[in-house]
């Protein structure tokens, strides 16, 4: 379809397949009309000639709304003038007035088309109509005026009626913002005319574990809440749209410097945490920027949006709550992700491309093995070796990270009942699970039953959780921690020190273990403030009488400044790769001295 009917297209309610059902029946109502009239002529005895005047008054724009050649609003207006030309004719043909409720009942049927173009195209007709045959040689009479009256009254109600369907159709009912139909219609308006443009794209990070784990109407009040915050971070002509469950844009016309301004503040303001019935909850926004300006083929709406929403893909999967503007080249990237989230949804049901590796925790200063961490690999058929950043966000995104996080749980367990790194089971090991997992309400049953199959006993299992899944929900996550550690389960802190309020959560968190980032390893043993830091987080740790593990350990040096203060776990290349199980060879020591 060209460009043309498209815009003919979006200024009714109803969906294209939707309106050309409806357009086929009214035409050929239309066309029967026509008929009927004629026969009627004929039968009355006005003759031949008359009857196929009549026939061609009424018929021809009937026949001529049929063929798609003409714009979907031009046959929309030939239908709808075709019934009012029929219950015209019927007053001259049998001398009544009252046939004037044929008139009505035409533009009763026309009002299937939702569309305000049916009303002005009845008053014309009815205007002519008034014009040329009621005011005749004999004068006006008053009575004629009441048919006239109750159609333009009649044409009112239609239209308000109308309006109305249009408001709803472009609003999104839970927020008030305007919905995608809306979003597409003023961005196609944009592109017409030629002037810069920007969209953004958003996405919430963390939105779904918030709606599974406090229920829908929670998730409901943050979504409004969201929306008020949007509306306060743009400019007067801005259009912010909720485009559907935890999604919005906004249409920034104007210079890109403008989306940018929009964009920071939206970073901003989703920073600061949200109080709902007495619990603060946090959630981010990843942003997705797609410009009118430097990119070749946007001649729509949805192209525009379609660039941004590749943006906005990019965006988490560079780590969430950033932003990230569309170029060239991107759309293709986005495709090769979606293809790697299909193919690791074949590896899980296939079974044979995944696999567990375990890398050794070992105590300091001494080395000694005192667990291990199981982390998952995926051996593709034809990408070869899939890292796991490409493929454990991925499965994030998708949802894929419930039955990808079960498999790596069982297997781990499994694993581990039988002895890790050549030693006789049972190991300690620790496994990685996602904020997602944590919201899922059977996870603490998937816990038991891994437990229960595989024989491990449980003070023998470490769940890893990252401390953003810690913050974005507190309450609700410190009571699924809760549960699991009443399993007998120890609770680890990944990645501990890249959240935004560590050391205000970690009193309240029902946690075991530390592990301290890689990132402040890095530099430990040659900067003082990287050691000063880290020496912070163990004194902090032994404070609170909580094991420290060290995460990314790759030199000697790092290792010893450790051990001198006060480290007692470490795990990295140092002291081993992660590598599948072993045969069974010894015991191993155990993760912590309790």
């Amino acid at each position: 379809m060209d460009p043309g009917p498209q815009r003919w297209y979006a200024r009714t309610t109803l969906p294209v397949a939707e309106w050309v059902v409806r357009h086929r029946w009214i035409a050929r109502l239309a066309v029967a009309q026509a008929v009927g009239v004629a026969m009627l002529a004929g039968s009355l005895g006005l003759g031949r000639p008359v009857a196929a005047q009549v026939l061609l008054v009424i018929g021809v724009p009937a026949l001529l709304s049929l063929p798609a050649a003409l714009p979907p609003r031009v046959r929309t207006m030939l239908a709808t003038g075709s019934l009012a030309l029929g219950a015209s004719v019927l007053v001259p043909l049998t001398g009544q007035g009252e046939t004037f409720a044929w008139l009505l009942l035409a533009l009763t049927v026309s009002a299937l088309y939702q569309d305000w173009v049916i009303v002005p195209t009845v008053l014309v007709v009815t205007g002519a109509h008034f014009t040329l045959i009621e005011l005749g040689p004999s004068g006006l009479d008053p009575f004629d005026l009441v048919p006239l009256l109750a159609t333009v009254l009649a044409g009112a109600v239609h239209h308000r009626s109308w309006r109305l369907a249009e408001v709803e159709a472009r609003t999104d009912p839970l927020t008030g913002l305007a919905n995608r139909r809306r979003l597409r219609e003023a961005a196609d308006r944009l592109l017409r005319r030629g002037g810069p443009a920007s969209l953004l794209f958003l996405d919430l990070d963390g939105f779904k574990a918030v709606n599974d784990s406090r229920g829908h109407a929670f998730g409901d009040a943050l979504l409004v809440e969201v929306a008020a915050r949007l509306r306060a971070c743009v400019r007067d002509g801005d259009l912010v749209v909720r485009l559907g469950g935890d999604e919005f844009a906004v249409l920034v016309p104007g210079d890109p410097v403008h989306a940018e301004d929009v964009a920071r503040r939206v970073r901003v303001d989703m920073a600061v945490p949200v109080q709902l019935t007495g619990r603060a909850v946090r959630v981010t926004a990843s942003i997705g920027v797609a410009r009118t300006s430097g990119t070749a083929g946007r001649r729509s709406g949805a192209d525009l949006l379609r660039d941004a929403d590749v943006a906005m893909y990019q965006a988490k999967a560079a780590g969430r709550n950033r932003v990230v503007v569309c170029d060239e080249g991107m759309a293709e990237a986005v495709l090769d992700r979606a293809a790697l989230a299909e193919d690791l949804l074949a590896a899980l049901a296939a079974g044979d491309q995944l696999a567990v590796h375990h890398q050794p925790v070992v105590t300091l200063p001494a080395g000694v093995t005192a667990g291990y961490e199981a982390l998952v690999r995926w051996q593709h058929p034809v990408r070869g070796p899939v890292p796991p950043l490409d493929f454990v966000p991925l499965a994030e995104e998708t949802g894929a990270v419930l039955a990808l996080g079960r498999w790596v749980l069982r297997q781990a367990t499994r694993d581990a009942a039988a002895g890790l790194g050549g030693e006789v089971g049972p190991s300690k090991v620790a496994v990685n699970v996602s904020s997602r997992q944590l919201a899922d309400d059977g996870f603490v049953d998937d816990v038991c039953e891994a437990l229960r199959d595989s024989g491990l006993p449980a003070d023998r299992l470490v769940l890893e959780v990252t401390e953003t899944s810690l913050v974005e929900d507190l309450d609700s996550v410190c009571e699924r921690l809760q549960e699991l550690r009443a399993l007998g389960v120890r609770i680890a802190i990944d990645d501990f020190g890249t959240g935004w309020s560590s050391l205000s959560y970690l009193r309240r968190l029902p946690v075991d273990i530390v592990k301290i980032d890689r990132s402040f390893i890095t530099d430990l043993g040659r900067t003082p403030a990287a050691t000063a830091l880290v020496a912070t987080i163990v004194e902090l740790a032994r404070g609170l009488s909580l094991d420290v593990v060290a995460e990314g350990v790759e030199r000697t040096d790092q290792r010893d400044e450790l051990a001198r203060l006060g480290c007692a776990f470490a795990q990295g290349w140092l002291f081993g790769r992660p590598v599948p199980r072993e045969p069974v060879r010894r015991a191993p020591a155990s993760l912590t001295s309790g």
